[in-house]
């Protein structure tokens, strides 16, 4: 009653971005909250990352979003935050080599990246939580890869994630455990993510067709329905057409 009350009295002196340290379903109503945060998603990436999830996780809790929320629901995507960070480790801790993947995906699926502080400079300990805890700011690998990430999120009308989200299409692969298959339409640009999301390689078949550019090495990627591939753990791919 508090937020049906003041969030509209807000409104009236200012447009506002709301956004909420949850992800309370009736909060979204009413044009109450713009956002929440995705504790479920980074859950289960947590839990893919540790062997105790899979992605039929992930495809449960994308079923749910689309029947338990409203359509302009919208969550904010990520691999740490200022909590995580601090309680329970880096997301190199917690995530191990599956940190780019996953990254890539927060990007990808719907909704909105966070970045936390330092992960752009690829820093791999815990920042103390109500202290000061200056970080370097040493360019390196991951700095470039949320540069073109972002670029990506920014101006590719097939990954709009707010309230007039693109498309998301599960594409269903021949190893729904371990890969994740998805693309995301707009009009004319269309974005699709595959990610073997296991700490195993594994092989599977695509039911697509066509010649993509894989975003990230600018490399010619040609899929033919039922070829079959080959992905090393971790191993994912941004193409785009």
């Amino acid at each position: 009653s508090f937020w049906e009350f003041a969030i509209p009295k807000l409104r009236e002196t200012k447009p506002l971005f709301m956004l909420m340290e949850s992800n309370k379903e009736y909060l979204f109503k009413n044009n109450l909250f713009d956002m929440g945060y995705g504790w479920e998603s980074h859950h289960v990436m947590n839990d893919i990352a540790k062997g105790k999830k899979s992605v039929a996780d992930l495809d449960s809790l994308f079923a749910k979003i689309k029947k338990e929320y409203p359509s302009e629901a919208y969550f904010m995507n990520f691999t740490s935050n200022h909590e995580e960070n601090s309680w329970n480790g880096t997301e190199y801790e917690r995530m191990g080599d599956g940190v780019e993947a996953f990254t890539a995906l927060t990007y990808t699926m719907p909704g909105m990246p966070l970045i936390y502080t330092g992960q752009e400079y690829e820093l791999k300990r815990r920042l103390k939580f109500f202290e000061k805890d200056s970080i370097p700011k040493t360019k390196g690998k991951m700095f470039a890869f949320y540069e073109k990430l972002g670029a990506l999120k920014n101006n590719n009308k097939a990954l709009n994630g707010a309230k007039n989200a693109a498309d998301f299409n599960r594409i269903k692969t021949s190893n729904d455990k371990m890969i994740l298959a998805f693309s995301r339409e707009n009009k004319k640009d269309k974005v699709t993510y595959i990610g073997n999301l296991s700490k195993q390689n594994a092989e599977f078949t695509l039911p697509l067709d066509g010649t993509f550019t894989n975003y990230l090495t600018n490399e010619k990627v040609i899929l033919k329905k039922g070829q079959k591939h080959q992905f090393k753990p971790w191993e994912y791919w941004i193409l785009v057409q």
